[in-house]
């Protein structure tokens, strides 16, 4: 009896095309057939008689007057032929030998009280010996060893997608910010020892990488910077507490194409104009009149004029006999910071990044930002791109450190990335200095004529939870709206007050009433206030509600014989990560949660199918590696389990006694099935939000 158990799950394909979900199923009820495959020929070879080949399960399951129990079957001469209608694995039945404890013990009492115990036909399953049927049992996972290869060389040939282990975004704070790793920076090796290679995989090979290297050592990271190559030791962290697997804090460069615009976006920016002229794979080719070469020019310009109108050009590909304009321009009105008259407390300095400006130049962390040139620090939510005029210059920088102001003269360098696309519980940073700071719940000041003056909040107050209360008419609008009942708690330590913001007021449709609950301070006094944030006219955050394709070129091996080389190597990592991820299972280092089911590895193939036959062909090549390494593992019911009986016998000259077997088949089902009701349940909370919307 085989069980496709368990799955890395780094990323979930929705299934929402039936075309690649059909593929999918194609391809793990490929990857099983093959493991039973491999059980039936060498039970054929062996002389042993088959009954039945399943790929699925087909107990009787009775609905209404009907029972079901396979969707197709078919006798082929002494063997029956079929698909259960239980997608979780599959079984070859040999004469003798069953998987289901209690039908094995019914056979032995049944032999037992008809006097045959002991009396088997040539042609059963134990009348074998025990090399045979090792080589029966073990046929299985070899059978997906040789499969896993060549998928894996196939898809080489035909060639695989990838994302390029390309920086576009370092998370502020995060372990490769502080280590700095910067945009535009190319990750060339992960893995101490390994060759350099451009090839590198972020997706696959770094993500892999960091989950395998865990959050307690350092992973040793090359990276190529211009015409330099660097070295980096990083540790990778947990984002907030109750994250599943460490993180470096990086995301993979873009293209200069546009993406399919977003509906949810449309509305934030007003539904404009110039936002109905895009088209997926559009290319920005100018800004204002000047050419641009690639995103870290593109997120430079953000930076460092968040308050400018940008005149755009971008090159649409035509098809050949199609009509329409190759080329179109519009300008790009600045994004309005959305304006509530709160100016939350700043945290003092909280990292500097190595080799920045701020490193070289003396800044620490526990120093508290006072100002930029004459840019006052204050709202530190806009602090990057009200001192953005600085960039590229040398600007006084004043801090308090140690109850005395120090002013440094630093020169600051062009930024690559900006603020207002970090993530949830990320830092704020002024990458034209490299230090970064985040913003707590307590209220520093409120301004004059703002929202919140006018509903009441003062200086000192405590934000306790922001609760969206969007009006019946907003409801309406097509976005997808938070529910009121999950009010947001900015108070919980995983949530920094600029993510709260983001949620809440930056990033929803403008004029959204947002009901804010906060304590005064010097008593315990908790009030309710409603705030409706307005478009700031004089300050502007840097992101233009743009969003750009991820490269995916793809490899295609110059040989046969690399494509050989290269499916062994991905069979052989597959199977290392397995054992590896288990053993982290073992020791707690990895949660079960981050597991998944049936339902995950199928929402995964139908997502890598998507992405071309290669990617599929690699996915089959891991599951592959994964039910060999799993199946082998040493407990009764699996085929690792019955190999473990096996060299009992043939190291001790007889079986194992019949009462413990059993107590142990039993034991390893009960487990089995636990492990398997486990994912299953991980697999109905991870989808059944998305099912029920």
């Amino acid at each position: 009896m085989d069980y496709v158990l368990l799955a890395e799950t780094n990323f979930l394909g929705l299934l929402t095309n039936l075309g690649f979900f059909a593929m999918g199923v194609a391809g793990l009820g490929l990857v099983i057939f093959i493991h039973e495959l491999g059980h039936f020929l060498a039970a054929k070879a062996c002389g042993v008689k088959c009954l039945r080949f399943y790929i699925g399960f087909n107990p009787p399951i009775k609905i209404g007057p009907w029972t079901i129990s396979h969707f197709w079957k078919r006798q082929w001469g002494e063997t029956e032929y079929g698909i259960g209608v239980i997608p979780l694995g599959g079984y070859v039945q040999m004469l003798g030998q069953d998987d289901n404890p209690a039908a094995a013990e019914e056979q032995l009492a049944r032999e037992k009280a008809e006097g045959r115990e002991g009396q088997y036909d040539p042609r059963d399953y134990r009348s074998k010996s025990v090399p045979q049927r090792m080589m029966i049992i073990s046929a299985g996972v070899t059978f997906n060893v040789i499969s896993g290869v060549i998928f894996a060389a196939i898809a080489y040939m035909i060639g695989v997608s990838y994302t390029p282990c390309e920086v576009r975004f370092a998370q502020p704070g995060g372990p490769a910010w502080i280590a700095g790793i910067r945009p535009g920076d190319k990750i060339l090796s992960v893995t101490p020892g390994a060759e350099p290679t451009e090839t590198l995989r972020f997706r696959k090979d770094l993500t892999l990488a960091v989950v395998m290297n865990g959050d307690e050592k350092p992973m040793p990271i090359v990276v190529r910077r211009g015409d330099k190559t660097l070295d980096f030791e990083v540790t990778p962290q947990k984002p907030f507490p109750k994250a599943e697997f460490p993180l470096l804090g990086i995301s993979p460069e873009d293209t200069l194409k546009i993406a399919k615009p977003s509906d949810e976006f449309a509305l934030l920016a007003g539904d404009p104009e110039w936002m109905k002229k895009l088209a997926t794979d559009d290319l920005l080719v100018e800004v204002d009149g000047k050419p641009i070469e690639n995103q870290i020019e593109w997120q430079n310009i953000l930076a460092t004029r968040p308050g400018d109108t940008l005149k755009l050009k971008f090159d649409r590909a035509v098809k050949d006999g199609e009509a329409g304009e190759t080329s179109y321009e519009f300008e790009l009105p600045p994004t309005p910071y959305r304006q509530t008259g709160l100016v939350m407390e700043m945290t003092p300095i909280l990292h500097v990044q190595e080799g920045s400006p701020a490193a070289e130049q003396g800044l620490k962390a526990g120093d508290k930002i006072v100002s930029i040139g004459d840019v006052k620090a204050e709202d530190g939510y806009t602090l990057a791109s009200r001192s953005a005029k600085y960039a590229g210059q040398t600007v006084d920088v004043v801090v308090m450190r140690d109850g005395e102001e120090k002013t440094f003269l630093v020169p600051t360098r062009q930024p690559t990335q900006y603020n207002t696309q970090s993530g949830y519980g990320s830092e704020l940073a002024v990458d034209m200095l490299g230090i970064s700071y985040s913003l707590t719940n307590r209220v520093a000041e409120v301004l004059p004529g703002s929202p919140a003056e006018a509903a009441g909040l003062q200086a000192g107050d405590e934000i306790r939870t922001l609760k969206l209360k969007p009006t019946e008419s907003q409801k309406e609008m097509a976005y997808s709206w938070p529910k009121e009942d999950e009010p947001l708690k900015v108070i919980e330590d995983d949530i920094d007050w600029q993510d709260a913001f983001n949620a809440a007021f930056q990033y929803l449709p403008a004029g959204v009433p947002v009901e804010v609950i906060f304590n005064r301070e010097g008593s315990n006094e908790t009030k309710t206030v409603l705030i409706t944030p307005v478009d700031s006219e004089d300050q502007f955050i840097e992101h233009r509600y743009l969003v750009f394709v991820t490269p995916s070129p793809r490899y295609v091996s110059p040989s046969f014989g690399e494509a050989l080389s290269l499916g062994f190597q991905e069979t052989g990592s597959g199977m290392a990560q397995v054992f590896m991820m288990l053993r982290k299972l073992v020791t707690g280092k990895v949660p079960l949660a981050g597991f998944g089911g049936p339902g995950t590895i199928l929402a995964v193939a139908t997502s890598e199918s998507s992405q071309g036959v290669g990617r599929l062909l690699l996915f089959l090549t891991l599951i592959s590696a994964n039910l060999a390494v799993i199946n082998f593992m040493p407990i009764p019911v699996l085929d690792g389990g019955h190999m473990v009986f096996l060299l009992y016998e043939g190291i001790m000259g007889k079986p194992l006694d019949e009462a413990w077997m059993m107590r142990l088949t039993f034991a390893g089902f009960a487990f089995v099935l636990l492990l398997m009701i486990c994912v299953i349940g991980l697999d109905i909370n991870r989808f059944l939000p998305w099912i029920t919307g």
